[in-house]
């Protein structure tokens, strides 16, 4: 059976560097990534192999990596539906976040390795490179919504739907001038394998329905930056959009944000300004997630959860039980869950 050792040997490399593709790829040149992926095949080396059987024995365990729950609500009920689901089929799941932190990703890679787990959910990945141990070692991958590499199952999301939705919605009411608070597309620099990142899909979508719609295309009425402050402060992106919007010489009368933790900050700008929601304007999120929390509580773009959540364990388990089946890829759409922040536009 082969070993990091004979790795290293067929490379040319030492067994340090070998480690190092395995769990911190980022950190590797190019050619000698390419290099020991070459000798990782030609070797039949796989992390944990004696442990493995060569993966004919199951550690009934699933690698759940997923963006820092504190930084968005909807990946904490993700991972409480996948993990309730797992259970009930007689698995455990091993919950990492990484925070979109490349090296934080590259510990909880490793330690899905060394704890054996059958296959991996990534919700979502850091980097393509990230996932490149788990594929070298047969671990079967599934992506939620940020789709980084081919070559694994994905569960997708189509924001364009429930985008739709909303600025129809307003439109019904009267507005015409619809802000638009979201993620700048440069602050992350995360393209997935078939082109166009999320936040590229989530302003598209917003551009395309106000022409079909009959709002105004007004550039100005766009503001981006990050979905929530890195401190202890996540709603500050929200609070200042939402302000560059209200010093418009002519402020929108509703807007639409990218994410609900966004729209809290809005609603925090709006409440210091005097401005009555939805009376002197309207509001609408995008996750769902704690938009029923709010005040007044938000309506808001929803994606189907508890849906996405089975899809992406069901592949999951497939996987493990005929890792030569196709890969699968579901799209699942968005849709509007309306509430009390949006009404009339005032005269």
């Amino acid at each position: 059976m082969a070993t990091m050792g004979d790795v290293a040997r067929y490379a040319g490399v030492s067994p340090a560097t070998v480690a190092r593709v395995l769990y911190e790829p980022e950190k590797v040149s190019e050619e000698k990534r390419l290099r020991i992926r070459e000798a990782l095949k030609a070797t039949g080396y796989r992390p944990n192999a004696a442990a493995r059987g060569l993966r004919t024995q199951k550690s009934h365990s699933i690698g759940l990596l997923m963006v820092d729950g504190s930084l968005n609500p909807f990946f904490s009920q993700l991972s409480q539906v996948i993990r309730s689901e797992a259970m009930k089929r007689g698995y455990t799941v091993l919950t990492y976040q990484h925070g979109m932190n490349a090296r934080r990703e590259a510990d909880a890679v490793a330690q899905c390795l060394q704890q054996q787990a059958d296959a991996v959910i990534f919700a979502y990945a850091v980097t393509a490179e990230g996932m490149q141990p788990l594929l070298d070692a047969g671990v079967p991958i599934v992506q939620v919504e940020q789709a980084r590499r081919p070559g694994t199952d994905m569960v997708l999301v189509d924001p364009a739907t429930g985008i739709d939705e909303a600025v129809r919605h307003l439109t019904d009411l009267g507005h015409r001038r619809i802000g638009f608070i979201g993620a700048d597309p440069d602050r992350y620099a995360r393209a997935r394998h078939h082109g166009r990142t999320q936040e590229e899909d989530r302003i598209l979508a917003f551009q395309g329905a106000v022409l079909r719609h009959g709002a105004s295309p007004d550039p100005d009425l766009i503001r981006l930056g990050l979905y929530s402050a890195p401190d202890d402060d996540p709603a500050r992106e929200g609070r200042r959009m939402m302000q560059e919007l209200l010093d418009l010489p002519q402020r929108p009368t509703a807007a639409i944000s990218s994410g609900d933790i966004l729209a809290a900050g809005a609603l925090q700008t709006l409440h210091a300004a005097g401005l009555n929601v939805p009376g002197d304007i309207s509001l609408i999120g995008f996750d769902n997630s704690i938009s029923n929390l709010l005040s007044p509580p938000l309506t808001s773009i929803g994606r189907p959860l508890e849906e996405m959540a089975r899809a992406a364990l069901d592949m999951a388990l497939a996987a493990t039980a005929d890792e030569t089946r196709d890969h699968r890829c579901e799209i699942f759409l968005t849709s509007l869950v309306l509430r009390a922040s949006t009404g009339l536009r005032g005269e």
